[in-house]
């Protein structure tokens, strides 16, 4: 499993710095944060380092989309519907326009926020998309699945929509979902039990599946075998905020506590905490080990009081993004038992470690994976009962 980066507030520069030190890489190019006329000179610098760059139409909202969004050429006038023939195909010639400017890799087709009752409206705009695309490019197509997360929760309509999905005639899908209760880490083990299914069941369909907008909890979707999971720096890339799409305004974004990664604890917790750890006696508890080392908070265990080094923002999004990329390539193992193992190991060591945390009063706040815990545990054993023996035999 890869990890894609999703391009967000301020992010050009560190995506061109971390996919030069990867070696390689994708950005998933957001247009309500890079400007139309800046995609060619940002794509060229991404290829340059030897990366790869997908566009996201972000046309979750049609008819609400954010100022920069409307700013975009491909988006449509008021008044047009987008699965009117005039419309769709309006918009995908302009897509398909900046796809061959920026030398995209795979082309993403547009997709509205998906309910039940909107199966059908959303599955004639993406096979009408589909139908376009294949007749003007060889390039891989992937039609982006926003979903809703009570279609998410409810095991009947994810399974009708499977059978519909699995004949429409794209290389794989980008899925976008839409986390249940808006949470950051997600308590809630029906709605990771149905997008596990979801993930699962395309996979076996021998389809390519990306899923945007995912943070750390994203890593239980090795044991579907995706190809990649996308994140960011800030929590809007790291999970789906309906707001930042269809907002009429520029986004106010706020920069507030810098934070720190624990990847064997799969939790975040405030810089300033480890002063306390410092004082305590027991920072070392906090410190990478092995191929989580990084340049990009050594610093914080050099001697020196946490919170006078330089670690700042920046080197908060670097290493959390440089630890996520070595958890996706520990998880990216040969067979499905391996990563099924592997990945539990990693849960048990995260829990284990957080109720050490916790005894001393360290906590992640909403940002601790304490809640998601039984709810990645349950999904992965009830994915495993319905689908564990299929895996076992498809996994390559």
């Amino acid at each position: 499993m890869e990890l894609y980066l999703q391009l967000g507030h301020g992010m050009q520069a560190m995506a061109q710095e971390l996919i030069k030190s990867w070696g390689k890489g994708t950005v998933i190019i957001s247009p309500v944060n890079l400007q139309q006329d800046k995609l060619v000179v940002f794509s060229k610098k991404i290829h340059t380092v030897g990366g790869q760059v997908l566009f996201d139409p972000q046309m979750f909202y049609p008819k609400q989309g954010h100022i920069k969004l409307q700013a975009y050429d491909y988006w449509p006038a008021e008044g047009v519907s987008i699965t009117a023939e005039n419309g769709y195909k309006a918009i995908n010639q302009e897509l398909l326009r900046i796809n061959n400017a920026i030398n995209s890799a795979k082309v993403i087709l547009p997709g509205i926020e998906m309910k039940e009752d909107q199966f059908a409206y959303s599955i004639n705009w993406i096979t009408n998309s589909a139908e376009y695309f294949s007749q003007k490019t060889d390039k891989p197509l992937l039609a982006t699945l926003c979903l809703y997360p009570e279609t998410i929760r409810n095991s009947l309509a994810i399974e009708t929509l499977i059978e519909q999905l699995k004949n429409i005639p794209v290389e794989g899908y980008y899925i976008i979902p839409h986390p249940s209760n808006n949470e950051y880490i997600v308590s809630d083990p029906i709605w990771v039990i149905g997008l596990l299914k979801l993930l699962t069941c395309l996979k076996l369909a021998k389809k390519q599946v990306i899923v945007g907008y995912s943070n750390h909890q994203g890593l239980l979707y090795s044991l579907a075998n995706v190809d990649a999971i996308a994140s960011g720096t800030y929590m809007n890339t790291r999970s789906f905020v309906p707001a930042k799409f269809k907002s009429p305004k520029d986004d106010d974004i706020k920069h507030k506590s810098t934070w720190y990664y624990l990847p064997t604890a799969f939790s975040e917790y405030k810089a300033a905490l480890l002063d306390v750890a410092m004082q305590r006696g027991y920072l070392d508890a906090f410190l990478p080990q092995g191929e989580f080392k990084n340049m990009y908070s050594e610093m914080l265990f050099k001697g020196a009081s946490p919170s006078s080094t330089n670690y700042n923002e920046t080197n908060s999004f670097k290493h959390y993004l440089h630890c996520l990329k070595v958890q996706c390539d520990m998880l990216s193992l040969n067979s499905y038992q391996e990563t099924y193992d592997t990945y539990e190991f990693m849960l048990n060591t995260a829990e284990n470690q957080i109720k050490e945390f916790k005894k001393r009063g360290m906590s992640g706040q909403n940002r601790d994976f304490a809640p998601a815990i039984e709810a990645n545990r349950v999904a992965m054993c009830a994915n495993n009962e319905d689908y564990g023996l299929k895996l076992r035999f498809d996994w390559q």
